[in-house]
């Protein structure tokens, strides 16, 4: 207890104001600042030539209400609500039904069982989202650990038993839905990776077997399940971690080999499917690479306002999963299209922001994370689409069908949703300290 708490009148102040403040977390701190900004107006009157006493009681009044002094603490301490991400993913959602329903309209070949799919999936989703809004997301540090041991587990597994349809796929089925692991693995992962011990604590061992077992061995994993894209978005996160938690460059550039040799001989034994991919991306008008060149001419014939609800072009496949934008361009124009990667940009944005106002070391973590996994989910099928990179299976969040990553998606804005609701509920010293990078 500081020396100037040992009087009662600062006590029964200080107690009066906190108990108008509900977020028992910032209590601490909030007596701290109070009790300086006491002992500055004391150390002023004594000056003046007043006792200790009297000096203590009169630097108490003129503080204020002590009521009011806690409520006006509590609007700011209170819990949030990030609106803004909420409208921008209301809007996401309402895109992909959009679309969904216009493949459903325009083409007999769709059943409405994928309507009412892709409405099961979206309530389960938004149920997930409301529960981990209300969920304390610091209460999942401590399982980060056994969950990321678990989905490792749940990988190797599903590549060496999984099947749909009797083939060997990593699907595993799950009552009537098959669940695609390797999709479906990603976040919870990566989210698990946030709150393990973070580098700068690692000593020489430790160091060695959290690069096989954190970098390599997922990596290894996703590459024997032959998805390029998902095995380049792990190893870009573990980058980006390993580079916010390490001591040094040095110790970032030792950590950071083995993962990116493991994704370099990967690369180099699918060498002739990157070249098939590359030589589709520069000629996309050649006829036996039609998949790139069939979307660049339906971009080209929607004009500016489209060909309407319920057009379906037979040019383009799979236009409810990563074809899904040219698709909705050819249907609703250019200027949806450009509406649509504006929105994407800002709800990236969004997420950036949450990371940066958040002083919770484990919350920036998180959110880094969550903009390396949604960064490449929606901007790659967009400039997919676009004819400005080359194609890859990746189906983008919210918009496309989804299925059961849709509700995993959804939970993990419900994570951003609960970060952002403490922003102003964590004391300052919350979290690690950062790492200073050294040279």
């Amino acid at each position: 207890m500081r020396q100037m708490e040992e009087y009662q009148i600062v006590r029964q102040f200080l107690d009066r104001v906190c108990k108008q403040v509900r977020t028992r977390q910032m209590h601490i701190e909030i007596r701290e600042e109070l009790l300086s900004h006491i002992e500055d107006r004391v150390e002023f009157l004594m000056r003046e030539g007043n006792t200790e006493e009297s000096a203590v009681e009169d630097a108490v009044k003129q503080m204020g209400v002590p009521e009011d002094i806690g409520k006006s603490l509590h609007m700011a301490h209170r819990p949030q609500m990030d609106w803004k991400l909420l409208v921008m993913l209301g809007l996401l959602l309402i895109i992909g039904l959009v679309g969904m329903l216009s493949v459903y309209y325009g083409d007999e070949r769709y059943s409405i069982v994928l309507a009412e799919r892709k409405l099961l999936y979206l309530g389960i989703g938004v149920l997930c989202m409301t529960v981990f809004y209300f969920l304390d997301y610091r209460q999942l540090r401590k399982y980060s650990a056994p969950v990321f041991f678990f989905v490792v587990l749940l990988l190797a597994f599903s590549l060496l038993y999984g099947q749909l349809y009797d083939m060997r796929t990593p699907y595993i089925n799950i009552g009537f839905i098959g669940v695609n692991i390797i999709t479906f693995s990603l976040l919870p992962l990566l989210i698990a990776l946030a709150g393990m011990k973070p580098a700068s604590q690692w000593g020489r061992w430790e160091t060695v077997l959290n690069i096989l077992y954190r970098g390599v061995l997922p990596v290894v994993l996703y590459s024997i399940s032959s998805s390029i894209i998902y095995t380049y978005i792990y190893t870009v996160g573990f980058l980006v971690l390993t580079w916010r938690t390490s001591r040094s460059r040095k110790q970032f550039a030792l950590i950071s080999v083995m993962p990116l040799a493991g994704l370099s001989i990967f690369l180099f034994t699918r060498m002739d499917h990157l070249l098939l991919r590359w030589r589709e991306f520069v000629n996309p008008s050649a006829k036996e690479l039609w998949y790139m060149g069939n979307n660049a001419e339906t971009i080209q014939a929607a004009g500016w306002f489209g060909q309407g609800f319920g057009e379906v072009t037979p040019k383009i496949p799979y236009v409810l999963y990563e074809n899904v934008f040219p698709y909705l361009i050819y249907c609703f124009g250019w200027m949806f299209g450009i509406a649509t990667g504006v929105l994407i940009l800002l709800f990236l944005m969004r997420i950036w922001n949450i990371s940066a106002v958040h002083q919770d070391i484990y919350a920036k973590h998180i959110s880094s994370l969550l903009i390396v996994v949604f960064g490449f989910r929606l901007l790659w099928p967009m400039l997919m689409g676009l004819g400005v990179f080359p194609k890859v299976t990746l189906e983008p969040p919210f918009i496309s069908y989804s299925g059961m990553n849709q509700i995993m998606d959804l939970a993990a804005v419900g994570l951003l949703l609960s970060i952002y609701r403490r922003k102003n509920m964590i004391p300052s010293e919350a979290g690690d300290a950062p790492s200073v990078k050294a040279a």
